[in-house]
């Protein structure tokens, strides 16, 4: 047990780095000029709640992913059906074509590496290295050509949105490299149809045709047979993945 005195010394330390910590906060004098449009996506945002489950910059709830860098992830056809459609527990907000624009619009404005990122950097702070970024060069340098279409549907936000490479993603979503082992090509087929609700996976919006769905479980297929060799070009690609806390911005975003 600590004594009196011990107990004392510890909160103090914490006191101290509290007071550390929040003058770097505030001290800090980035500032965002936004946009009319993105004013507007803004107000969307905190009107709809949306914090209450996603972060900026590290602030906000849990339950979905951190918005900070969205827009270089989510494309607009994507977008466009999250916010009118929803997906798995995020529910359908019914947005018209406008408001759809002012939230692509504040999206985008906030997402800038010189005020913050919403993903730890991993791998080497100076280039920006992140294990998804380095996923999709090491695929992109070694695609074949009959994978190549079925990574493009992937890497539209259609799947990757949720899936990430090589371990369950923090949504709870599997990885997708092993996928053709335990499912057979009808069962694909039924989930990239139908999803697995049950599961907390909704149908892909938008629905995913024929030829889609086959260029999907060829790149699926594809991933299995060559994990090994894109794992290891992954990880190299990342470099120390040690974090070097004194290169990084305060608590990673600024």
């Amino acid at each position: 047990m600590f004594e009196p005195s011990s107990k004392k010394i510890m909160l103090s330390v914490l006191v101290v780095c509290f007071a550390i910590q929040t003058g770097l906060v505030y001290s800090d004098d980035v500032d965002i000029v936004l946009s009319a449009d993105a004013v507007e996506g803004r107000e969307l945002y905190h009107d709809g709640s949306c914090q209450v489950c996603h972060q900026l910059w590290g602030q906000g709830g849990f339950l979905g992913p951190d918005l900070t860098n969205a827009s270089s992830r989510v494309d607009e056809t994507r977008l466009a059906s999250l916010l009118t459609v929803g997906s798995g527990q995020m529910p359908a907000f019914d947005y018209d074509a406008d408001q759809i624009r002012f939230m692509r619009a504040f999206l985008e404005e906030i997402d800038r590496p010189d005020v913050g990122r919403g993903q730890l950097r991993l791998g080497d702070p100076a280039t920006a290295v992140t294990p998804q970024g380095a996923f999709d060069a090491t695929v992109r340098e070694k695609v074949s050509p009959v994978a190549l279409g079925g990574f493009e549907t992937f890497a539209s936000g259609v799947c990757s949105a949720c899936h990430f490479p090589f371990q369950t993603s923090v949504v709870g979503a599997p990885d997708l490299s092993t996928v053709s082992e335990r499912l057979d090509d009808s069962v694909l087929h039924e989930v990239l149809t139908n999803g697995r609700p049950e599961r907390g996976m909704p149908p892909p919006v938008p629905a995913l045709s024929a030829a889609q769905q086959d260029q999907l479980i060829e790149y699926f297929r594809w991933l299995n047979d060559n994990r090994a060799d894109l794992m290891s070009d992954w990880e190299l690609r990342q470099g120390d993945r040690r974090v070097d806390w004194s290169r990084l911005d305060w608590w990673e975003f600024r």
